[in-house]
């Protein structure tokens, strides 16, 4: 007998842990409730793990009483499997609602029986109904709006309400819609209270972060193995691909990356289908993905042939990393962790030589980012930011046109009670391939 599939990714009372957090915190700001429209805050307090964010969702955290997610109708199934305990509201945002038939059969699932008997016809999908078109409904932002406010004036919401303001999935002609068209409200802008909530991963989440750790470096091992002079950059990252797949790990919230010499200063690019040349560099970062955690990992590969100054390089970045995860623990300052990292090149003579930060927070992430949405929370110069035991961070040290050679390394750590750990652990040796 086949087992049923595992549609929550925690159990019950883990969401209710993480709400309370959050009520606290809106206890704090005296907030009546709160909308939420990032994705990877949705699912941090409802477990609903889809695509469909790309259209628009809100969940409504009141300080009591029952969770509200407002989706498109055609979600309904998905809600009901991967978050009971929510109230789901949906709106059509294309046909109208088919007509109540008078003979189901016959009119509604247009079924029939052929002269033997035999069913036939069409059984269409119940989330047929809504089902978005290009037309009159589907363009009109005030649908979902209208349905938001309806939401909240059924629940009996007014007075100070937040709402995230600073996110990617909020679309500007629908908040300005529900600020507008709800009466007795006082609006705040909660942007990162959730988040703020999400840096301390529970022992459930850290399962999850662990194990993303481990596809991670098995993704990394299989990008190094598949490298080499002739070979195409989109065969290093089909073969990464497959060991993330297999390995257990499920897509990323952002692509790997994958770039040579001539792209190295791509930021965010990543591979061509050009080949790789001796004397090129390649750079290497990704992270495996287990139920929506992200452990992130890079490396620098050399091709053919290493630079003269490359082994140096690697050892000043070597030593940065882990003077900073060693600088890495509870009650430590984001900027000490940052100056300590800078403090090794200064000493190798680059004190010219900054970052905007030597890594971030990651954890929950959705496409098109690992880290959630906007700006992540960085070990950054000038940051004030409180180091716990539980917040995990994408640890990066790296040099690029510094005139005493390219080198990269980065690697996820955990902060635990005494100190940090590190989480992904490919070998961190000059490697030529």
């Amino acid at each position: 007998m086949s087992r049923a599939r595992r549609t929550h990714p925690f159990p019950r009372d883990e969401f209710d842990r993480r709400l309370a957090r959050v009520r606290q915190r809106m206890a704090e700001r005296d907030l009546g409730a709160i909308l939420v429209a990032a994705p990877e805050n949705v699912y941090y307090l409802t477990g609903l793990e889809h695509q469909g964010y790309f259209a628009y969702e809100m969940l409504v955290v009141p300080m009591e009483g029952e969770l509200i997610l407002i989706t498109r109708a055609m979600e309904r199934v998905t809600v009901r499997d991967q978050a009971p305990w929510v109230c789901h509201v949906g709106y059509s945002d294309g046909v109208a609602p088919l007509p109540a038939a008078e003979d189901r059969e016959r009119d509604l699932l247009m079924l029939g029986h052929d002269p033997d008997g035999e069913q036939t016809g069409l059984r269409p999908w119940e989330m047929s109904v809504g089902v978005a078109v290009q037309g009159p409904v589907a363009d009109r932002p005030d649908v979902p709006t209208r349905a938001t406010i309806d939401a909240l004036r059924d629940a009996g919401l007014t007075g100070r309400l937040g709402i995230e303001q600073k996110g990617s999935f909020l679309p500007y002609s629908i908040a300005h819609g529900i600020i507008r068209g709800v009466a007795d409200v006082e609006w705040v802008d909660c942007s990162g209270l959730v988040d703020d909530c999400r840096l301390i991963q529970s022992p459930l989440e850290l399962e999850c972060t662990r194990a993303a750790a481990t596809v991670t470096d098995s993704m990394m091992l299989a990008a190094v193995a598949a490298a080499g002079p002739g070979v195409r950059e989109c065969d290093v990252m089909a073969a990464l691909y497959d060991a993330m797949f297999r390995r257990g790990g499920t897509y990323p919230g952002f692509v790997p990356l994958v770039r040579s010499t001539h792209t190295l200063q791509h930021e965010h690019g990543t591979w061509s289908d050009g080949q790789l040349r001796s004397r090129d560099v390649l750079f290497l970062e990704m992270a495996g993905c287990v139920r929506r955690y992200h452990a992130p990992s890079g490396r620098f590969i050399f091709i053919g042939k290493v630079p003269a100054r490359a082994e140096h390089a690697l050892r000043i970045c070597e030593e940065a990393l882990m003077r900073a995860a060693a600088a890495v623990r509870p009650g430590a300052i984001a900027n000490d962790v940052y100056r300590q990292w800078h403090k090794v090149l200064k000493r190798a003579g680059l004190a010219h030589y900054s970052r905007h930060h030597c890594g971030y927070a990651v954890g929950i992430g959705f496409p098109p980012s690992w880290s959630g949405s906007g700006t992540p929370r960085g070990l950054r110069e000038g940051s004030e930011m409180e180091l716990k035991s539980g917040m995990v961070f994408h640890l990066m040290s790296w040099l690029l046109r510094t005139a005493k050679g390219d080198a990269f390394l980065s690697d996820t750590i955990v902060v635990t009670d005494d100190g940090c750990e590190l989480l992904t652990n490919t070998a961190r040796t000059l490697t030529v391939r």
